[in-house]
């Protein structure tokens, strides 16, 4: 794979396609960048709120069905194509205390690596479980870095009753400690290390010159309050992505629980009808409304608003017809899940231009790298895989 010409077309067509994939539907504005654009406008407000659900998880699905009415998806769904590791190995029950999900994602992981040979250091590892299965898989010996104390007891406890070879160590990756835990013969691994975690690994085994790094990234804005690109090929580049922006990358439901799903729906039709009700209360209808936690959505709409009223100091009684505004909440929701999905098209390509950004980071430092989709997106969606070896 071409990794500096992929990063070059996809950022062209970021670049090209801003006002979609920007828009914020939910924010109230009209969305003006519809109008010339019929067929396209006609066909997104025909859909149901079902078949929105089932295009919102399915990056290809999407494109293939917005391809007929909107001309980047056909180049869109070219270049977020990356060809599927190996088969998974066939995974066992889970050891006790792993969740069945979370041991399928690490035996995918495993899987799409044809061999490992080198002592394993597992990056933000949490309780140890990719450590603990990598060791038990090649009996390698394996450290890992957690900076949650109990997290490293509890790991560091299934580790005692299992195997000599692993360990847990407290520490914090972003601090000048980690510096003493690198080795030069280490195997660096991580599954789903978030943004600021990660760039920090990538920028370690650079400095380290670690001999192999094996790296799913995840949650590409987190502990990143301004997202900096690491390769000089996206310095070099005119379009600048902000951490709000990769929130879009990973804005995803098909993992989340049903209910989980209709208790966010529930509160973003209630903030959208709030929004229509508060200049009948005299007050902006662009007030900022903080979020509130989701088991507010097992009350009613006029809980719910009043206690957003109050915590904005707003002293009106609320009017009848409240079903109304609460109806018009729900229409208004239905109108910006279908015009997000506009934004959600270029989801996996803003995903993957971070992803490239990585690659193209190591390949100037001396790594040859490969990149591949270790699981299915209903794993996992963060299923991408960087494997990379320093070249002789």
């Amino acid at each position: 794979m071409d990794f500096a010409r992929r990063a070059s077309r996809l950022d062209s067509l970021l670049l090209r396609h801003q006002p979609w994939w920007r828009f914020n539907a939910y924010a109230g504005a009209a969305a003006t960048h519809l109008d010339n654009h019929k067929s396209l406008r006609d066909y997104l407000h025909s859909l149901s709120p079902a078949e929105i659900h089932n295009l919102q998880g399915d990056d290809q699905g999407l494109l293939t069905a917005l391809r007929p009415h909107f001309e980047p998806a056909t180049e869109l769904a070219e270049l977020i194509n990356i060809t599927p590791a190996g088969p998974p190995l066939n995974p066992q029950e889970p050891p006790k205390g792993i969740p069945g999900r979370k041991w399928q994602q690490i035996h995918a992981f495993i899987a799409a690596h044809t061999n490992m040979h080198r002592p394993i250091l597992e990056w933000c590892a949490g309780k140890g479980y990719l450590g603990e299965a990598i060791s038990q898989h090649y009996q390698l010996p394996v450290t890992a870095l957690e900076i949650d104390p109990q997290l490293v007891a509890a790991g560091n406890a299934r580790a005692k009753g299992d195997s000599p070879l692993r360990q847990i160590i407290r520490c914090d990756v972003m601090s000048n400690d980690v510096h003493q835990q690198l080795t030069p013969a280490q195997h660096l691994v991580a599954l789903h290390a978030c943004g600021g975690l990660h760039q920090r690994l990538l920028r370690l085994a650079v400095a380290h010159n670690s001999p192999q790094l094996s790296l799913a990234p995840c949650c590409y804005h987190r502990f990143n309050d301004t997202y900096t690109v690491l390769s000089q090929q996206f310095k070099n580049s005119a379009l600048h992505i902000s951490s709000n922006d990769l929130r879009s990358a990973v804005r995803q439901t098909n993992t989340a629980r049903h209910g989980e799903i209709s208790a966010r729906r529930t509160l973003q039709a209630w903030h959208l009808g709030l929004r229509e009700l508060l200049p009948v209360l005299g007050a902006d209808k662009s007030t900022a409304l903080p979020s509130l936690p989701q088991h507010w959505s097992k009350r009613s709409f006029a809980e719910f608003a009043q206690a957003q009223l109050d915590h904005k100091n707003i002293r009106h009684a609320l009017p009848g017809g409240l079903a109304d505004f609460e109806q018009t909440g729900w229409q208004q929701l239905h109108r910006a899940e279908a015009i997000d999905l506009l934004r959600m098209a270029f989801r996996r390509a803003l995903e993957l231009r971070c992803v490239l950004d990585s690659l193209l980071y190591l390949q100037e430092h001396g790594y040859q790298c490969s990149l591949s989709e270790f699981c299915s997106a209903s794993l996992s969606p963060r299923n991408l895989l960087i494997q990379a070896q320093k070249s002789p």
